[in-house]
């Protein structure tokens, strides 16, 4: 196999690394609000109406507004989004290093032997299926929203902007 071979290689493993790297942040993201919405906001708000209802403070029915906010937690803690925030965050990072991986071995492979960049990008294909298989799933509108800030020149390094 040629080097140029190889190096096209590299640039499809880097472009479909970019491509994921990005849904998953995009998730990520989501999930972080979601958190927020379902566990962080509600918690509190339980916890400071349930001091003002014990105490007598404020009515009855913000007590009940209280048990809303309690089931709302409740609701949250199940689906738990924090959990999936992470997971997300991590297979973007995974891939976001892959991607790193892929494009220097691309620029620097040139000057390699091609029976070494046959058996280094190989070790990068590897590593990319690997994610593929664990990395939490995806769903389209998410890609479509990746697709729409690459497309951007969100990953462009400045100097080709």
């Amino acid at each position: 196999m040629s080097n140029s071979v190889h190096c096209a290689e590299c640039q499809r493993i880097e472009e479909n690394a970019t491509y994921s790297a990005e849904t998953h942040h995009v998730l990520a993201k989501r999930q972080l609000l979601w958190f927020r919405m379902f566990q962080l906001v509600p918690a509190i708000a339980t916890a400071v109406i349930g001091t003002l209802t014990v105490g007598q403070v404020v009515p009855r029915w913000v007590g009940i507004v209280g048990l809303l906010t309690a089931v709302v937690t409740a609701i949250g803690t199940v689906l738990n989004p924090q959990q999936s925030y992470y997971e997300h965050l991590a297979a973007a990072k995974a891939f976001t290093v892959l991607k790193h991986d892929a494009r220097a071995l691309r620029e620097m492979g040139q000057h390699e032997a091609a029976q070494d960049l046959t058996v280094a990008v190989k070790s990068v294909h590897d590593r990319y299926n690997d994610l593929i298989r664990i990395a939490p799933a995806t769903e389209d509108w998410a890609f479509e929203k990746a697709r729409e800030r690459i497309q951007a020149g969100v990953h462009q390094p400045d100097e080709k902007k």
